[in-house]
């Protein structure tokens, strides 16, 4: 008994009670730290089962897309190619339409990457002429890769700009461009570029792709003639360049 209260005594030791006191705060904020990462780890997996199910219904779309017409689409088709619930979809989408929005703006990013690539690869020998020639005739590939364009892309951008928030969102698009475009003037050796604030790369851009797109979705037969090819090319070495080339 006298050792026993000889423990106690000790114990209760002001010193020996600061630093309890102080372990007792390190384990709990180690525990809050541990209770942390342990609960992102256990998020993880649902995250990921909601990233899967959330391509599943996009893919499935894209497949309905490829194979019918925009009105074919709707929550019990989708959801019967899918294989989830209406309910799912729902969960997803706020409104079933805005799966439309999503494709819409996956096709336009996955474009502007490779057009991206193009002006990466343009060389300092060559011409702003050059540049968008190959600009152009990507821009009209884009429009033959995805067939029937006139029931897919044209309902697809009129969907977005009807349905979507922010649709001047949009032309903000070809922004992304200016950088490069900034750095082909800069390392330019035929003389050819004209030398531009970074604003007046954006304002070009913009122009520049509407003058391009507007006869497609105008669905006007004019869209990758010749004719439109040619009238495209003279105008952006009209706005990009120092003189036509």
């Amino acid at each position: 008994m006298p050792q026993e209260l000889d423990y106690m005594r000790v114990c209760r030791h002001p010193y020996l009670k600061i630093k309890r006191f102080i372990f007792l705060i390190k384990y709990n904020d180690l525990m809050k730290i541990m209770d942390t990462l342990i609960g992102s780890y256990k998020k993880k997996p649902k995250q990921d089962r909601a990233a899967k199910t959330e391509q599943d219904l996009l893919y499935a779309a894209n497949e309905i897309l490829d194979k019918g017409k925009l009105d074919d689409l709707s929550a019990k088709v989708l959801s019967e190619k899918s294989g989830y619930s209406i309910g799912v979809i729902y969960k997803y989408f706020n409104k079933y339409e805005d799966i439309f929005i999503k494709i819409f703006l996956q096709k336009v990013d996955a474009h502007f990457k490779e057009v991206e690539q193009i002006y990466v690869d343009h060389q300092p020998n060559e011409t702003v002429s050059d540049l968008f020639n190959k600009v152009i005739n990507h821009g009209f590939l884009f429009v033959e890769r995805y067939g029937k364009l006139q029931n897919k892309l044209i309902p697809l951008f009129r969907f977005f700009m009807r349905r979507h928030k922010t649709p001047e969102d949009f032309y903000k698009v070809t922004d992304r461009l200016a950088p490069f475009t900034l750095i082909l003037q800069a390392n330019d050796k035929t003389g050819t570029f004209k030398k531009m604030s970074e604003m007046e790369c954006i304002l070009k851009h913009r122009a520049f792709d509407h003058y391009l797109r507007t006869p497609f979705i105008d669905a006007q037969n004019k869209f990758s003639s010749s004719e439109h090819k040619k009238s495209c090319l003279e105008f952006a070495v009209l706005i990009f360049s120092v003189s036509n080339n």
